[in-house]
């Protein structure tokens, strides 16, 4: 338990700092506000982190090095706890909760909470895909879906099985990513800043400070994450991942990013996602090829070494590098989606082709070291 905390002072002073700019202060400017929450998220994630660490220590919810883990000593796994309690507790303070959003917060909670016990005592994969379809009912259930066939009998059961499917695969897609130091918290929190700069763009003001609220809490858990030369403090565990990973989904299906038309609309969030779902759909595809996955059981369980992550390390790349490359072709394709929101329909179709065109050299790169591998 040597690493349960470096100095006392530093985070007892964040805490109280990221409580009291957690308070609804009248401030002049959206970006001040915004960039208020994201500091008291921020600060609220990293000084709960101790406090989340001896928990961890406390009820034994460590990962335990063994042959497919690269750290070499038990670390805590549930520091998402404290991204998720700093969130929270920015939303409780500063939000009106519409249906939607109370929909998206406690359906992430549902996930959470499944995924917390997870980190103690391994689930099966039917029990966490149970939760996530219970979490997923009231999500949609509150009105949190798609909206691109309203006036066709079929439409509601298309939009719900289109909203299942992005809420889930970004879900998962997202908490796959979590395997290096400092990879997972830094595309969400890159992800949440493109989502507000899309916000700003288009916009809507809520979503600008939700959006920024997250980034804020996915920066504070850096300091005892993302660290190289030094073993990490603690791991985001599926708490985290899937939290992070499920509020991101839904927030992106409440958003309006275009009234230009769905082409637009749907466009911008899927590119900004574009990173994780391509790694998705990578990795299933070549462990389909492969014959390691076989149903959708095996797809949930699996565990291999064959992620971006594993790729770009297995090419020479440090874990910083790495991690470092992955939020760089986030923030290409990001940049791409804020292009899209005021682009002529021309330009759209040529940035889209341009990302199919990027995905496929990277998909040749990834065969390439597979190959060599």
């Amino acid at each position: 338990m040597h690493q349960l905390i470096d100095r006392t002072a530093p985070r007892v002073i964040a805490l109280l700092l990221g409580i009291a700019l957690s308070f609804p202060w009248q401030l002049t400017g959206l970006f001040t506000q915004g960039t208020k929450l994201a500091i008291a998220a921020s600060l609220l994630t990293y000084g709960l982190m101790p406090m989340v660490i001896w928990l961890a220590w406390k009820v034994g919810a460590l990962d335990i090095p063994d042959a497919r883990r690269v750290h070499a000593e038990p670390t805590p796994r549930i520091g998402g706890l404290a991204v998720l309690l700093s969130v929270n507790l920015t939303l409780l303070l500063n939000f009106n909760y519409s249906m939607e959003l109370k929909g998206v917060c406690i359906s992430a909670l549902i996930v959470a909470t499944l995924s917390f016990w997870d980190d103690l005592k391994e689930l099966s994969a039917a029990i966490k895909l149970a939760g996530q379809l219970l979490a997923l009912g009231l999500l949609m259930a509150s009105g949190v879906h798609v909206h691109f066939a309203t006036d066709a009998w079929w439409g509601l059961p298309l939009e719900y099985l289109v909203t299942a499917l992005w809420v889930i695969g970004i879900t998962n897609a997202f908490n796959f990513l979590d395997g290096i130091n400092g990879l997972a918290s830094s595309l969400a929190a890159a992800v949440c800043i493109l989502m507000a700069m899309l916000a700003w763009h288009t916009g809507q003001t809520y979503m600008l400070m939700l959006s920024l609220s997250l980034a804020g809490a996915a920066i504070g858990f850096l300091p005892d994450n993302a660290r190289y030369e030094q073993p990490a403090r603690s791991f985001l565990g599926d708490v985290g991942s899937t939290y992070l990973g499920w509020i991101m989904a839904a927030i992106a299906v409440m958003g309006d990013w275009s009234s230009e038309g769905a082409l637009k609309a749907y466009s911008a969030p899927l590119l900004i996602f574009s990173v994780m779902i391509f790694d998705m759909i990578y990795t299933t595809v070549a462990r389909i090829h492969r014959g390691d996955v076989k149903s959708f059981r095996d797809w949930i369980e699996f565990v291999g070494r064959d992620h971006l992550h594993h790729r770009l390390m297995n090419l020479g790349c440090s874990p910083l590098q790495t991690v470092l490359v992955i939020v760089a072709l986030a923030l290409i394709m990001g940049f791409a989606a804020l292009a899209i929101v005021k682009a002529s329909i021309f330009v759209v179709w040529l940035l889209l082709i341009q990302a199919v065109i990027f995905y496929f050299f990277l998909s040749f790169l990834m065969l390439r070291q597979a190959g060599h591998g």
